[in-house]
């Protein structure tokens, strides 16, 4: 995958990470998205280089696209511009988890998010790359709980942001953040009565309620700091 560069106010951060699908539970490996982060703006390639080279704006200034000689009746809006529209909701709201005081790992979680847009994108230009619902959904829950550990964090299929904490006690607990604002979860932890067999529990919730829904799980306190 080519070496990504996250830009801002003359800064650059490599944002580079490994794609993986360990944390998500119960769906298939086949078909997991992975992709890359073209989002914005300038591709530039070179034939010194072996791979494309891809630059990233977090502020993008755009200018109007003049639309003349449009057919009656007819939609002037593209698929493409459709997806531009998208990618800059995306981008921005990547730049609000960045620099957001009540996002605990606000940088190593805009730099995980930037990773999976881009592979997303790499794998298909026209695919969403993320959900812009679901990753505001995400969004809202981590301002909602700014003491969390680090989730570890990959795509659905649909493009959705699949957060999943695990511990040594070989206990998981996965949140699978829907665009309707809802989420779907599922926890494992050991059968004490059973040691070699595991509990499963799984639901769907609101996100501002989710924890209080699993709270006689005592989820808290192994994902909490």
């Amino acid at each position: 995958m080519p070496d990504m560069v996250l830009q801002k106010n003359g800064i650059q951060n490599n944002a580079s990470t490994e794609y993986g699908y360990e944390c998500l539970i119960d769906f298939p490996k086949e078909q997991l998205s992975s992709g890359a982060w073209n989002i914005l703006l300038q591709q530039i390639p070179s034939p010194n280089l072996p791979h494309k080279h891809y630059f990233i704006a977090l502020a993008v200034s755009r200018e109007p696209r003049e639309i003349s000689d449009w057919p009656e009746k007819e939609d002037p809006f593209t698929r493409e511009d459709l997806l531009d529209s998208q990618e800059d909701q995306v981008q921005e709201l990547i730049f609000r988890i960045r620099t957001s005081l009540s996002v605990p790992y606000r940088e190593h979680l805009a730099n995980r998010l930037i990773t999976l847009f881009n592979d997303a994108k790499e794998e298909d230009p026209y695919s969403l790359g993320i959900s812009y619902g679901s990753l505001q959904n995400f969004y809202n829950f981590l301002q909602l709980h700014d003491n969390l550990k680090r989730p570890a964090i990959a795509l659905t299929p649909e493009y959705n942001i699949y957060a999943s904490w695990r511990d040594n006690k070989k206990r998981v607990f996965s949140v699978h953040f829907l665009p309707s604002g809802d989420v779907r979860f599922v926890i494992f932890k050991p059968n004490d009565r059973h040691p070699e067999r595991m509990i499963r529990l799984s639901g769907t919730a609101t996100t501002d309620i989710l924890l209080e829904t699993v709270a006689a799980s005592e989820i808290l306190n192994w994902i909490s700091e």
